[in-house]
């Protein structure tokens, strides 16, 4: 695909940023430390520090996660904010994705404690409010005549955002699908198989068509969904370290 022209700014970014993403040796160097406050030090040292530089080691670990989904919302909006304007509705609408599983539990009706804390989440503690408000997530209320799982009303809302006969279409119905498919074999994994060769798949098609797909809007998606997978591997080695460190007799070196 050719590079579009007003997309031409956004590349010279995703690149700028791409380049900047940890390699395999980097993220080796970075779980090799066994405190979560020399964790936290050595991820500082790399571009993860605009996730990480709010957190510290004394934060519980639903503050470290909401200072981690906010971090999240901001990288979209910059992102976003790149682009040409027609893609930038849908683009946004990226931010919410780590919030899906919070939310399904507070449509259920369970609220625990935490989710008031986080602005996104606290719209969802009374569906009644978020109707009235016309929150900006109110397309993934369980509302008559729509998708009846919370992931195909994300969907299904972010293809009324894109814009209408633009030839990336089928390329980012793809991208969706492969998503998607990954999403399905991690549910379908059993208790002791790990989620890195999957996580590792799952990179490698979306860095992929992030370079044959550079100068246009695919390359933002297939980026966004590159630094997600980082702030996963990022949260899990946080969580790690935290628990580790707050089991009785454990002394983190």
């Amino acid at each position: 695909m050719r590079m579009r022209p007003a997309w031409s700014y956004a590349q010279a970014r995703l690149q700028a940023r791409h380049g900047e993403r940890l390699q395999e040796s980097d993220w080796r160097a970075l779980e090799a430390a066994r405190s979560l406050d020399q964790y936290l030090e050595r991820s500082r040292a790399t571009s993860l520090r605009r996730f990480t530089e709010r957190l510290n080691a004394g934060m519980s670990s639903h503050t470290m996660e909401r200072v981690l989904r906010a971090a999240w919302r901001d990288y979209v909006a910059e992102v976003a904010g790149w682009g040409a304007p027609d893609w930038h509705a849908a683009i946004l609408w990226t931010a919410p994705l780590p919030d899906l599983p919070a939310i399904d539990v507070l449509l259920r009706g369970e609220a625990p404690g935490w989710a008031s804390q986080d602005a996104a989440l606290a719209h969802f503690l009374t569906a009644e409010h978020v109707t009235r408000e016309k929150s900006a997530l109110t397309p993934l209320l369980p509302l008559p005549k729509r998708e009846k799982t919370l992931p195909a009303r994300w969907f299904a809302h972010w293809r009324s955002l894109l814009p209408q006969g633009a030839p990336e279409l089928p390329i980012l119905t793809r991208l969706a699908a492969t998503i998607e498919a990954h999403s399905g074999r991690l549910s379908r994994a059993g208790p002791q198989e790990s989620s890195a060769p999957y996580r590792r798949e799952l990179m490698q098609a979306a860095t992929r068509m992030f370079r044959r797909h550079a100068g246009s809007p695919v390359a933002a998606f297939c980026h966004l969904l590159l630094v997600a997978l980082d702030l996963e591997r990022l949260r899990g080695g946080l969580v790690r370290r935290q628990l580790f460190e707050a089991l009785p007799g454990k002394e983190a070196a």
